[in-house]
């Protein structure tokens, strides 16, 4: 009967571990589950440091990431669409537009309080069904229940995140403009996240005067 027991508790862990990564592999692209998709705060700096004889810029992109974030067509559309002109060489530039972007992961408190709670349901109600084979329902689902809890704490909860930096320097007036955000790609495809990227750099140099 003590083996039968000790081999209930296994089980228990077992297959509250297989729920728990059941939960965290379930529609995501890297790695956990998915947190709603984060909106970035709108930049504070309004890139004062443009006048209005400035016209033509340099854009240059350092890419940190896996996503082959180089060609950023919206936003060198929105410089297009405000009357700025890109010259290749830097001595024909009025300023200079440089993007860095740079990977990084956010810990999820809710979600990690979810799988401390989802295992310990999952662990309860499975402890429970093996306990009541060997007639202690209640002790089984108090161990299923603090196994489950237990796996939940150590469950993967963390969002992948892409730091962006977004600087401006003027030529003439000498003056440097930096601005960023922080965007949640969690619930992003792969192959999305380049355009996902690109529309938010372009949202960020809205605040750039129109010429």
């Amino acid at each position: 009967m003590r083996q039968f027991g000790m081999n209930a508790k296994i089980l228990i862990v077992v297959v509250c571990a297989a729920f728990l990564s059941a939960c965290a592999s379930g529609p995501t692209y890297y790695g956990s589950t998915p947190a709603a998709v984060q909106t970035p705060p709108e930049p504070e700096l309004f890139f004062n440091n443009i006048g209005p004889d400035d016209r033509r810029f340099t854009f240059h992109v350092e890419d940190r990431t896996p996503f082959g974030l180089f060609d950023l067509p919206q936003a060198r559309n929105t410089l297009y669409s405000k009357g700025y002109d890109e010259v290749r060489r830097q001595n024909r530039a009025d300023f200079t537009v440089s993007v860095s972007f740079t990977p990084g992961v956010q810990d999820d408190p809710q979600r990690r309080a979810g799988n401390v709670v989802g295992g310990a349901l999952a662990g309860a109600a499975l402890g429970a069904i093996i306990g009541g084979a060997t007639g202690s329902a209640g002790t089984g689902a108090a161990i299923g229940a603090a196994s489950g809890g237990t796996l939940g704490l150590v469950a993967p909860a963390s969002s992948p995140l892409v730091r962006i930096d977004l600087n401006v320097y003027g030529f003439n007036s000498r003056l440097s403009e930096t601005t960023g955000a922080t965007v949640d790609i969690s619930r992003i495809p792969p192959h999305e996240v380049p355009g996902f990227i690109d529309a938010e750099v372009s949202r960020m140099l809205q605040n750039l005067p129109p010429r």
